[in-house]
C-alpha cells in the first residue's frame, strides 16, 4: 500500500509535460474544492432565461467584432468544475518563459520538473481560489482563458446577484456581458504577460531584501505573504505592500477596459448597472483574495478616469492597441497621472 502511495506521489510530480504540471494543478484544485463537489445547481431565478441572454450578447458582440475565439455556449458549473474549466482554458498560453519568484529563489534547483510542478501548484491554487471565492473572471480583470464555453461559477454567481435589489434580468445581462467580454479578450496574451512581468519585477527587489532577513520561506508562508511580511514592514526602504499595489494596478486597468467594452455593446439603457456589478465594495465575505480586492477597488476610479483621458485625448492608441502590448499598459504612477503615460508613450496631450 505504502509503495503504491509513493509511486502515485512520484508520478504526480515527475511530470513529462513542459511548462506546467497540469495534472498536479487539477489535483490541487479538486482538493481545495472537495466539499463543493455535490453542490446543488439551482438558478437564482428560474424566470431568467440565461440561454436567451447569452444569445443576445453573442449577437451584439458579433456585430461589433470579428473575434473568432468568442464563446459559443454558456454553462453553469459547481465550484470544483469551474476551477477545472479555468485550468483547461489557460493551456493555450506559452508558460515556457514564465519565471516565478519562488523559482528564482531556488536558483534553478530541480530543473524543468520542479518548475513545472511549482507552476502547477500555483495555478491549481489559483483555480481553487477562483472556484471558492470568485463569481467570474471579470472580478479580477483576469484576461487569459480561452474557451468555447462561457462558464459561470453557479454558487458565487447566485450569491453575487442576491446582494442587489436591481432587476435580476438586467443584473444577469450585465454580469454575463462582463464575463463574455473578458473571455473574448483571451485572444491577447499580453495582459497576462504584463501581470507576470510586473510580479517578477516587483519581486526582484523584495527577494534581494529578504536574503538578509530571517524569514520563514516554507510553502505555507509563501501562500500567505501578508502574514509573512507583517513583522518587517518597518524596515527602512522595504514596503511589502508595493508588490500588491503593482499587481492591482494592471488588474484594475483591465477591469475598466472590460467594463467599457461591455458598455459599448449598448445592451442596457442604464449603464450604471455595469458599474454596480463591478463594484468590489459589495463583497460581503472574508477570503484570501480580500487584500488584493481592496487594492484593486482603491484604484478603480483612477482606472476609469484614465480611460476617460484616453477617450478624450488625441490618442493614436486604441484600447486594443494597449491590450496587445506589454509596454503601453499604464503603471501605478501613470494611473494617478495619465499625462506621464502620454509623455512616456509619445502620445499628444489633450
Amino acid at each position: 500500500m505504502s509503495e503504491d502511495i509513493f509511486s502515485q506521489f512520484f508520478n504526480l510530480f515527475n511530470n513529462e509535460e513542459s511548462g506546467v504540471n497540469w495534472e498536479l494543478a487539477k489535483q490541487i484544485n479538486n482538493h481545495i474544492l472537495k466539499e463543493d463537489v455535490d453542490s446543488t445547481l439551482e438558478l437564482s431565478n428560474s424566470d431568467v432565461n440565461f440561454e436567451q441572454i447569452f444569445r443576445v450578447i453573442e449577437l451584439k458582440a458579433n456585430e461589433t467584432s470579428d473575434n473568432n475565439i468568442s464563446p459559443q455556449e454558456i454553462r453553469f458549473l459547481n465550484s470544483k468544475d469551474y476551477g477545472l474549466w479555468f485550468i483547461n482554458s489557460i493551456k493555450h498560453f506559452d508558460f515556457e518563459s514564465i519565471e516565478s519568484p519562488e523559482i528564482s529563489m531556488l536558483g534553478g534547483f530541480g530543473g524543468s520538473n520542479l518548475k513545472s510542478s511549482l507552476l502547477g501548484m500555483q495555478f491549481g491554487n489559483l483555480a481553487g481560489l477562483l472556484g471558492k471565492f470568485s463569481w467570474g473572471l471579470s472580478q479580477f480583470g483576469l484576461i487569459l482563458p480561452v474557451s468555447n464555453t462561457l462558464a459561470i461559477n453557479q454558487k458565487n454567481f447566485n450569491n453575487k446577484i442576491s446582494n442587489f435589489e436591481a432587476n435580476e434580468n438586467d443584473l444577469s445581462l450585465a454580469f454575463l456581458t462582463l464575463e463574455y467580454i473578458t473571455l473574448s479578450l483571451g485572444k491577447y496574451s499580453q495582459p497576462f504577460e504584463n501581470i507576470m512581468n510586473t510580479i517578477t519585477k516587483s519581486s526582484e527587489d523584495m527577494i534581494n531584501t529578504m536574503k538578509d532577513l530571517n524569514l520563514d520561506m516554507g510553502p505555507e508562508a509563501m501562500n500567505n505573504p501578508q502574514e509573512m511580511f507583517s513583522g518587517i514592514s518597518g524596515i527602512e526602504g522595504f514596503n511589502p505592500n508595493e508588490i500588491f499595489e503593482s499587481i492591482a494596478a494592471p488588474l484594475s486597468f483591465y477591469r475598466s477596459v472590460v467594463k467599457q467594452k461591455s458598455k459599448e455593446l449598448n445592451l442596457l439603457q442604464d449603464e450604471s448597472i455595469f458599474d454596480l456589478a463591478m463594484d468590489l465594495s459589495f463583497t460581503n465575505y472574508e477570503s484570501p483574495t480580500k487584500d488584493i480586492e481592496t487594492k484593486i477597488s482603491e484604484l478603480d476610479n483612477y482606472s476609469d478616469e484614465f480611460l476617460k483621458y484616453i477617450n478624450d485625448s488625441q490618442s493614436t492608441f486604441s484600447l486594443d492597441d494597449i491590450l496587445g502590448s506589454t509596454e503601453l499598459v499604464p503603471t501605478l504612477d501613470e494611473l494617478y497621472d495619465p499625462i506621464s503615460w502620454a509623455a512616456r508613450t509619445s502620445m499628444p496631450p489633450i
